[in-house]
C-alpha cells in the first residue's frame, strides 16, 4: 500500500513542478514592469510545432530612458546566436504567413513594429506583446481579414 501512495506521488510530481513553474512565469510577467523595444529582422520559421517570429532589438530606436539609469540592457535580452542577439516570439501558425508579409512591406507602409516586455533588471525578459505601430498585432489580424472579406478580388 505504501509503495502505491509513493507511485502516485512520483506521477504526480511532474504536473505539480509544471504547474508551480507556470504559475511563477505568469506572477513575474503580471508583476514586472513593461519596457517596449523596436525590433529589426523578422523570420517565421518552423519549430517542432507552432511558429515564432525572430527578431533582433533595434537599441538605436528605443527608449532607453525607460530603463534604470537610461541605459539599455542589450545583454539582458535575448540570446547570442550565429548572427548577433536574436529573440523570439511565439504565434499561432496560421498568422506566420500574414506576420510576415505585412514586415516585409513595413518601408512602404511605413510600418514600426515593438515588443513590450515584462522586464525587472536581473530577471530574464518575458516576451508579452508585439506591436504595430503600436496596435496590438492581433488588432491588425482582424481587421486584415474584415478586409479581406469586403475585398471581392
Amino acid at each position: 500500500m505504501k509503495k502505491k501512495y509513493i507511485l502516485i506521488g512520483l506521477l504526480f510530481l511532474p504536473v505539480v513542478c509544471l504547474a508551480l513553474w507556470i504559475g511563477f512565469l505568469s506572477f513575474q510577467r503580471n508583476t514586472f514592469g513593461e519596457v517596449k523595444v523596436v525590433i529589426t529582422g523578422y523570420d517565421p520559421r518552423d519549430l517542432l510545432s507552432g511558429r515564432y517570429i525572430a527578431y533582433q532589438i533595434d537599441w538605436d530606436k528605443t527608449d532607453c530612458t525607460q530603463f534604470e539609469n537610461h541605459i539599455c540592457p542589450q545583454k539582458e535580452f535575448c540570446k547570442e546566436a550565429k548572427w548577433g542577439r536574436q529573440c523570439r516570439f511565439y504565434v499561432p501558425e496560421m498568422d506566420a504567413l500574414w506576420l510576415d508579409r505585412l514586415f516585409a512591406t513595413r518601408f512602404e507602409n511605413e510600418k514600426t513594429f515593438e515588443v513590450i516586455y515584462a522586464y525587472q533588471k536581473g530577471s530574464k525578459p518575458i516576451a508579452k506583446n508585439l506591436l504595430i505601430d503600436g496596435k496590438p498585432w492581433r488588432q491588425w489580424r482582424d481587421f486584415s481579414e474584415t478586409e479581406t472579406k469586403k475585398d471581392p478580388d
